[in-house]
């Protein structure tokens, strides 16, 4: 399954990193950029920016397919200094993305996902700046997301649900009372009528 949702907190996002490296299956591209900036490729764990595009990134299964498309997207004028970004798109890129604690009473899910080669196609018309799915690998890109997955689990200390809890997750869970699982994340306190 390609899809994975779990709870990091702070040094857990780095340990996430630190596997992804280590597999040495992937290499690594911001998934948005920086205003005004291209988008980057970070080859090591320390170029990875501490910001919030170190927190969303895009992993290309290397030989599995083509570069990624950088696509531009220009800003209307006078509505912020910045004049264009660019979004880091491909047919079987694995989206990374860290959810982490949102103010102190609320940790969202970070989570793992990719396109499968039946989405990609039935989209194809729609996006033809992609290209072809047909030139991704995706027995590649699967064997290669579900092994990030299955390194994610293996660092768990507990789960919710389906979800694996890492470590420092833990920590700020059981320090938060964070014990209500709903939306995107777990919350210290409930929706109405809804029970621990």
């Amino acid at each position: 399954m390609p899809n994975l949702d779990f709870y990091a907190a702070e040094d857990d996002w780095s340990a996430v990193l630190q596997a992804v490296f280590d597999l040495g299956l992937f290499r690594v591209f911001e998934s948005d950029s920086r205003h005004d900036h291209e988008l980057r490729e970070f080859r090591t764990i320390d170029e990875v920016a501490p910001d919030h595009h170190g927190q969303h990134l895009q992993l290309l299964v290397v030989g599995a397919g083509p570069d990624p498309v950088a696509k531009r997207i220009d800003f209307l004028p006078g509505v912020s200094d910045a004049t264009f970004r660019y979004t880091c798109e491909g047919w079987g890129l694995i989206q990374l993305h860290y959810g982490g604690a949102f103010g102190a009473h609320e940790l969202r899910w970070s989570h793992t996902n990719h396109n499968s080669e039946k989405r990609a196609s039935a989209w194809a018309p729609t996006l033809r700046h992609l290209g072809d799915p047909a030139a991704w690998d995706w027995s590649a890109v699967t064997s290669a997301s579900s092994r990030l997955n299955r390194a994610i689990r293996r660092m768990a200390v507990d789960k919710i649900r389906s979800h694996p809890v890492l470590p420092h997750a833990a920590q700020v869970i059981a320090e938060a009372s964070l014990r209500y699982e709903y939306g995107i994340g777990l919350h210290s306190t409930p929706v109405s009528g809804m029970t621990p």
